[in-house]
């Protein structure tokens, strides 16, 4: 989440709201490959498919954090514009998930949802793609937004790259399959949740999993929620909100990990409902780097014989045949799915218990012990 300065802001997190059992691990300390924590951020992404972030200890994470203050800045900039302006820029999904999401253009039931979104196209920021009309606001901040998700990139290969050792994947495969200079659906995106009436309290973006490899969010208030594991979507009961921390951005995996590792590692369920306790009545505003696939990129595992020292076991008979989509296509057919209605539950996690030597993996933190 954003600093300390910024949390200030906003009323505090109820102490009496049951939260997640959430880990939270040092980007200081994976930026060095620290074995340790590699392991244990591994289990997280197979277990649960969430956890938090510090990025506290280390140059890059305070700039990384005085940054995303800047997109928070941002945010509440482009959503003080008049409607009538924003409705200018209105995405079109499936087709494309970039710029304006009004209020209640997507149903939850019979009801629409509580939420304003832009999507900020990286390919647009970056150079990747012809560029696109966006507000001035955003326009004039594109060195500081491009600067902004190449930060927020290095983040999500650093993480990948610690699943990549613990799977024997040749150093760099994930990052191959989503390069900055390849179209994909990667977006910086920019939310705002208004404060809800007291006795009209509900879910304010459906439950979901994400389509991306990784997704990185911040937010200063709760109102995040994650299924709990096997349970009814269906029930209050099952959904459990996700305390935000100071310093801190909360880490998901997308269902393209599920795809690409043949369901070892896991994408959780989770929505947005109206923040808890004092926090319910400020407007909750939320910055997210979404990593997705490049466009091209195909979505089958990442398995034998196409990659022989892979611990990710191939298609075998009797299973369903190979994902031999591209990025592109997959995404098209998840994201059609879910406008039709049709809500699963969280993917992936399944059993994976090879033996791993954490003298193989990381020999130099190792032999410092």
């Amino acid at each position: 989440m954003p600093t300390p300065t910024y949390f200030a802001k906003y009323p505090p997190f109820p102490s009496n709201i049951p939260v997640a059992d959430m880990p939270i691990f040092s980007f200081a300390k994976l930026a060095v490959n620290d074995g340790h924590e590699s392991c244990a951020l591994f289990e997280a992404c197979r277990h649960i498919g969430f956890f938090q972030l510090d990025f506290t200890g280390c140059l890059f994470g305070d700039q990384f954090l005085k940054n995303t203050e800047k997109m928070f800045d941002l945010n509440a900039e482009l959503y003080a514009l008049p409607k009538l302006e924003l409705n200018e820029y209105s995405y079109n999904p499936p087709i494309s998930l970039f710029r304006y999401k009004p209020l209640g253009y997507h149903k939850i039931g019979k009801v629409g949802d509580r939420v304003e979104l832009y999507g900020i196209s990286r390919d647009d920021i970056t150079g990747a793609s012809e560029p696109l009309a966006n507000p001035a606001c955003i326009e004039r901040c594109r060195p500081q937004l491009k600067t902004y998700i190449e930060q927020a990139n290095e983040i999500v290969n650093i993480i990948l790259g610690h699943l990549e050792k613990h799977l024997k994947l040749p150093l760099g495969t994930f990052a191959q399959l989503q390069p900055m200079t390849e179209p994909s659906g990667s977006v910086l995106r920019m939310l705002k949740y208004e404060p809800q009436p007291a006795d009209d309290r509900r879910t304010a973006m459906m439950g979901h999993t994400d389509i991306t490899a990784l997704t990185l969010l911040f937010s200063a208030t709760g109102g995040l929620q994650i299924l709990k594991d096997d349970a009814d979507p269906h029930l209050e009961s099952s959904w459990t909100y996700i305390k935000p921390r100071p310093s801190t951005c909360i880490v998901n995996l997308g269902d393209a990990m599920v795809e690409w590792t043949g369901g070892i590692l896991r994408s959780a369920m989770h929505r947005v409902t109206s923040p808890p306790g004092d926090q319910s009545s400020m407007t909750r505003y939320v910055v997210g780097y979404f990593a997705r696939p490049a466009g091209n990129s195909l979505m089958k595992r990442l398995a034998p014989p196409e990659y022989p020292s892979s611990l990710i076991p191939p298609v075998e008979g009797g299973q369903n045949y190979e994902n031999d989509m591209n990025a592109r296509d997959w995404e098209w057919h998840k994201l059609s799915s879910v406008k039709a209605g049709n809500i699963g539950g969280s993917l992936g996690g399944k059993p994976f218990e090879p033996k791993r030597d954490l003298n193989e993996l990381f020999p130099a933190i190792v032999n410092a012990v």
